[in-house]
């Protein structure tokens, strides 16, 4: 099932999510928890699908639990419009009401990999958070945050920023957060080798 949410791409598979999420469609052994109905609401709205907003709205009125409220505020970080990203990015920076769990909930939903052209500006000045977070942020947080925004994109475009910041500011950073940074790279780095060689070894038009 969550492999099937992860890869739920096309519109008729979109489709399947929703008809699950409203119980049209069962899957055996599989009930339904408050928290599987908002990663399916997620996943929809990280695809873009139209119907997401609406979806999250009407569930965030039928379950009002702190827990459900996490869950939403989580849903709606990954909702493509440039003003979200700008408004969760500013709130995570400086909201001093919204919660670390609140954050570590919607960072990944924030960051979708769907969505790097949206999140891409905001890679930079996540990192230079860093010392910031490491002072005022519970230790595993700097992790988390950096797999979400370095782990949402998948270009050379992000990769030379993440490496111009390690060259640059980044350079005066504590060791245990450039290690931090560095290891979170690897995983953008395999990803940008993996797409050009794609690029490499696709098949040409004969002319």
């Amino acid at each position: 099932f969550r492999a099937f949410q992860a890869m739920a791409m096309t519109d008729e598979a979109r489709t399947m999510l929703k008809r699950i999420l409203k119980g049209e469609l069962s899957v055996p052994g599989l009930q339904l928890r408050p928290r599987d109905r908002f990663d399916l609401i997620t996943a929809l709205m990280a695809r873009g699908d139209a119907d997401a907003p609406a979806l999250l709205e009407e569930l965030s009125k039928k379950e009002t639990s702190d827990d459900a409220k996490r869950y939403a505020y989580a849903a709606g970080a990954a909702r493509a419009t440039p003003e979200n990203k700008r408004l969760y990015f500013e709130a995570y920076l400086n909201d001093p009401q919204l919660a670390e769990s609140w954050i570590e909930a919607s960072v990944n939903p924030f960051n979708s990999i769907h969505q790097s052209a949206l999140t891409f500006p905001y890679l930079e000045p996540a990192l230079k958070e860093l010392p910031k977070l490491k002072r005022t942020r519970k230790i595993f947080f700097v992790n988390g945050w950096l797999a979400a925004f370095i782990g949402g994109q998948c270009d050379e475009r992000a990769l030379d920023t993440v490496q111009n910041f390690l060259n640059g500011e980044g350079k005066t950073l504590d060791r245990d957060l450039r290690l931090k940074v560095l290891e979170a790279t690897d995983g953008l780095e395999r990803c940008v080798r993996i797409r050009k060689e794609s690029q490499v070894s696709s098949p040409r038009s004969q002319v």
